[in-house]
């Protein structure tokens, strides 16, 4: 006799930061009939691939004054960070990613805890398919259990790096990692001679930090199109807002305003970091403002340029990356690979100089993709992704960032219906918002999206808020 499927108010697909902030929102100002499941494919809670380090160097891109789960309670990392893990850390301070990743776990363990265990349950599994039934929707978890739910939101994160070296597919190895945080790239380090990233954002910068802690002494090549690394943070003066509703709905024009802000700040010795702080809470405005042919004018030509100085590394690492580079410890190329070449003592590595034009080629002993996470879903190896694709249930979005999504995060689906049941946070969004990978946008999002549930009449809403102490507790483990 077959088990009838748990059923929940809500499903949450995915337990990173994005899910396990909207399970503690909706136990916090749900009534107390809302019953909410996560579905996590990894063992951990509320550290997902960003804070699942245990490496003390790798460091938020954020500083603490602005990585609060709750928009309604800015200072409360920064509260909780001072009576957890450090008293002297400031408002300005980037403290490590797996201290962020035990106050992520502790906000969850305490809404849980002012919620009730009963209303809260959380899966170790896979979900590979979704399906509407005449109860519900239907979720198929990898491992065969089935649950029911009356509303679904996907909170899936970031997604693998594509792989730069498709084309050399049937020449790779043991000695290429495709990807960057699998348990074998950094096996054996302390043993290499010389080591090539390939990507030059973020990742590549965190790959570097996490080398040198495990030992690798050899020299690290970062190769990229460009050749263009994340900038620093630095402390600087705010920079008030500047962009309006009649200004420049054109790549262009936004070019030469930003260029102006800059300018103007130089003059009274602000930093140009601040006017990209200013445009931080406009992002999706803007973007939203440009038409398609703007947007895809931006990806063409803007899009890298904007990523190393929106997207910046905390002092302390720039400094540290800054002075490889120095030193000659790191050597950072610009061009395209054109050839692939493994063998059992080392990999050939053969690339176009970007400013030369001239064949160049590095011998090294491993090559690891830095490439940065997938966002085009139609290449995206993931089961549930292709299951939605194919049902019909969602679609890409015009610019294949994502998924297509309504302003309040609803699925739309292949003939562009809004969907009232299936619903996104996160990376999935890029296409309707562009900025959607860091907290201060994410918890925006959640708050928004608990919004719309509950006073669209879909959830029961709870009469009281408790408020939440930032306290540390155990994880719960469900």
């Amino acid at each position: 006799m077959s088990t009838r499927p748990a059923r929940f108010s809500v499903a949450i697909i995915g337990g990173g930061f994005s899910g396990t902030i909207l399970a503690a929102q909706l136990l916090r100002r749900g009534n107390p009939s809302v019953s909410v499941v996560v579905v996590e494919k990894t063992p951990s809670v509320g550290r997902g691939l960003a804070y699942g380090t245990d490496c003390p160097s790798l460091l938020l891109n954020v500083r603490a004054r602005n990585m609060s789960a709750f928009p309604d309670d800015p200072n409360h990392f920064l509260r909780w960070a001072q009576s957890n893990h450090d008293p002297r850390t400031g408002p300005g301070s980037f403290l490590p990613r797996a201290v962020y990743g035990r106050y992520v776990q502790a906000v969850f363990n305490e809404s849980v805890q002012l919620a009730g265990n009963d209303r809260m349950d959380w899966i170790n599994d896979e979900a590979c398919q979704l399906s509407p039934t005449d109860s519900g929707l239907e979720i198929k978890l990898q491992r065969g259990r089935r649950l029911l739910a009356d509303r679904i939101v996907l909170t899936l994160g970031n997604f693998p790096p594509s792989d730069p070296l498709a084309a050399w597919k049937a020449k790779t190895g043991s000695r290429y990692s495709r990807n960057p945080w699998s348990a074998s790239t950094f096996e054996g380090v302390e043993n290499l001679r010389d080591v090539m990233l390939v990507g030059s954002g973020l990742t590549s910068v965190d790959v570097a930090v996490q080398l040198r802690k495990q030992g690798c002494r050899s020299t690290i090549h970062i190769l990229s199109r460009r050749g263009l690394l994340p900038q620093p943070h630095k402390a600087t003066d705010a920079c008030p807002p500047f962009w309006h509703e009649d200004s420049p709905k054109n790549i262009a024009g936004l070019l030469r305003l930003v260029r102006e802000q800059i300018r103007q700040g130089h003059g009274r010795g602000t930093e140009w970091q601040s006017v990209f702080d200013s445009l931080r809470p406009q992002v999706a405005q803007i973007w939203q403002a440009l038409s398609e042919t703007e947007r895809r004018r931006f990806l063409r030509h803007v899009r890298p340029y904007w990523e190393v100085h929106r997207h910046r590394a905390a002092p302390q690492i720039a400094q540290s990356i800054a002075e490889q580079i120095s030193s000659g410890q790191i050597q950072v190329h610009a061009g395209r690979i054109t050839g692939y070449k493994e063998d059992r003592s080392s990999i050939k590595v053969i690339f176009r100089d970007r400013k030369s034009g001239k064949a160049n080629s590095l011998s090294v002993d491993r090559v690891i993709n830095c490439t940065g996470p997938e966002s085009d879903c139609r290449r995206m190896d993931n089961p549930l992704i292709s299951s939605l694709l194919g049902s019909g249930l969602t679609r890409p979005d015009p610019l294949f960032l994502g998924l297509d999504v309504s302003p309040d995060g609803a699925l739309l689906g292949r003939d562009g219906t809004i969907s009232d049941s299936l619903f996104a946070v996160g990376p999935i969004r890029k296409g309707s918002v562009w900025e959607s990978t860091a907290v201060p946008e994410l918890r925006e999002q959640i708050d928004g999206l608990v919004d719309h549930l509950l006073n669209s009449g879909r959830l029961p809403v709870r009469m009281a808020l408790p408020a939440l102490s930032g306290a540390d507790t155990l994880v719960r483990r469900f």
